[in-house]
């Protein structure tokens, strides 16, 4: 949840992915995003490249990237320095491991919306999944039903949990997807949300 801006590469990037949506001539109608800064800015640029700075966004607490408790603000350099690169690496990877948590609720002035029990000071995957189901469950899925297309623009781990969901992975297989930063991942779906396509696009698809 350390709510670092974009760099300079994060805005070429951000550029990149509507350039592809833009030229595969992408439909959208809603926006998700979390309440963290480098999301909000990858939307907007998006939205811009793409010239649809008029569709409505929703942000939430909900698609906040995992938090990983004492190594927030970390890069992972530091964190291998500290705790080794076999520890960082289970933290990172695993489904279920904690990394140590943060000793405050340092955020509570950031959410006063939020109650202090909710906001994290530290998460496995299988809890960062756990805390952004009801977001999906209750808002995205319904949008889905209703025939709308929908872009999500969230975190690295925030999004394998995704996949996880929408593709009814394991814990094993979700081990080995990676997702690149701003890069464009299209579903299409049954009427039931089962998957009927995945499209991953990039420069070189065209």
């Amino acid at each position: 949840w350390y709510d670092a801006p974009l760099t300079s590469l994060g805005k070429e990037q951000a550029i990149e992915a509507g350039k592809i949506l833009k030229e595969h001539h992408v439909h959208l109608d809603t926006v998700h995003t979390s309440l963290l800064t480098r999301t909000i800015q990858t939307t907007y640029l998006i939205l811009e490249t793409i010239d649809k700075l008029y569709l409505p966004v929703h942000k939430t607490w909900r698609l906040n990237g995992r938090h990983y408790g004492a190594l927030e603000g970390m890069n992972k350099d530091q964190a291998r320095k500290i705790y080794g690169e076999d520890q960082v690496k289970q933290w990172r990877r695993s489904y279920r491991a904690v990394p140590p948590l943060a000793d405050t609720h340092s955020l509570c002035q950031r959410y006063p919306f939020l109650p202090p029990e909710v906001i994290p000071r530290g998460e496995s995957l299988e809890q960062t999944r756990r805390r952004m189901e009801p977001y999906i469950e209750e808002v995205i899925q319904p949008e889905l039903l209703q025939g709308r297309d929908v872009l999500v623009v969230a975190h690295g781990n925030v999004l394998r949990a995704f996949t996880m969901i929408l593709e009814n992975l394991s814990e094993e297989e979700l081990f080995k997807v990676e997702i690149q930063n701003a890069q464009p991942i299209v579903y299409d779906f049954h009427s039931d949300l089962s998957v009927a396509k995945k499209i991953i696009w990039t420069r070189s698809s065209y």
